[in-house]
């Protein structure tokens, strides 16, 4: 049956390719938090290998104005050699206090304090509050038994020179079960599961319907005027929206593709860990580049018609351990 599965592009429908368009300045790029107010909660990732489109590729470097600021207002920073600590601080909330200005204020990634202080994306803090402020970007571990750090730098997508480096290692072994290690750059894996289960037969032979059972990615565009759905020819999620709007991040992670090629035009793929991925295909220019770490809600790109498309629209698709899933089991 395999060999009888087409992919979306194959036929049925009008086929528009557009020429390479160079990244454009843009003059305003907006974070989601601003454009659609308070976020969804956290909702999973590992090596996905996009076969249909692997060759053409050729990398994007956006304009450095292009990318998107936490927050530009000043920032008091009174606290001495802010950028030169190798050491965690406890730092205690004042009033007026936000977790991005407060990022801002240390250097660091808004995930950073997320992260180490077990905040969600709905969390607010209060006045009086500790909260532990890494010396840089990334994560903390507490070395479990079996741990490598080869294996902890996957996890984290990091290297593990970098983790040997920051925690002043002798060599890569030396590690032993309860050591905090310091992971520079690290993220945090997305713990997302699927809201789809299989249909169960009760006793008198009725069905259960299907229930949520966790927190969900964040929907990547402002429009939800769907196209076209995920099914065993398309195996994504086509939402209409209007030329030059933006393309949030669904989840925080690490730009594994930010590039062009002649069937998902403009497009870039995020790592989420925990064997999730997500791609965001058809952009008209792109903010992001490989290599780079995002966060949640962070505008990656935006809508445009680019390769084989027919109209302003992103097509969207959740990759979880290489296979790629119906979006809407994870996004709605």
């Amino acid at each position: 049956m395999s060999n009888l599965v087409t992919t979306e592009y194959e036929h049925g429908i009008q086929l528009i390719e557009e020429k390479q368009i160079k990244n454009k300045k843009q003059n305003k790029v907006v974070n989601y938090l601003e454009e659609q107010g308070s976020i969804q909660e956290l909702v999973i990732n590992t090596p996905f290998v996009d076969k249909d489109y692997e060759t053409e590729t050729t990398e994007i470097s956006p304009d450095s104005t292009s990318l998107v600021l936490i927050n530009p207002e000043d920032t008091d920073l009174s606290i001495n050699n802010i950028n030169n600590r190798t050491k965690s601080i406890i730092y205690t909330v004042q009033p007026r206090d936000i977790i991005g200005k407060l990022a801002e204020k240390f250097n660091i990634s808004v995930n950073t304090i997320l992260w180490e202080n077990d905040l969600g994306w709905r969390s607010t803090i209060r006045p009086g509050q500790k909260l532990t402020i890494l010396p840089n970007s990334g994560i903390n571990h507490e070395v479990k038994s079996g741990d490598t750090v080869l294996a902890l730098a996957k996890k984290y997508q990091t290297k593990a020179s970098e983790i040997v480096k920051a925690n002043k290692l002798a060599e890569a072994g030396d590690i032993r079960k309860g050591d905090l290690l310091y992971i520079p750059g690290g993220i945090k894996p997305a713990t997302i599961r699927s809201s789809y289960t299989p249909r169960n037969t009760t006793a008198n032979n009725t069905y259960s319907p299907p229930t949520d059972t966790g927190t969900k990615l964040l929907w990547p565009v402002i429009s939800h005027r769907i196209t076209q759905y995920y099914h065993w020819g398309h195996h994504g999620l086509d939402v209409g929206d209007k030329k030059g709007n933006p393309i949030y991040a669904s989840e925080s992670g690490k730009v594994e593709r930010s590039a062009w090629n002649r069937g998902y035009g403009y497009n870039i793929i995020i790592n989420h860990g925990n064997g999730l991925k997500t791609l965001y295909a058809h952009a008209n220019s792109l903010l992001v580049k490989a290599g780079e770490t995002v966060s949640r809600g962070q505008s990656i790109a935006l809508i445009g018609s680019t390769g084989w498309s027919t109209g302003p629209h992103i097509h969207y698709e959740v990759i979880v351990n290489g296979y790629k899933q119906n979006p809407l089991n994870y996004i709605k």
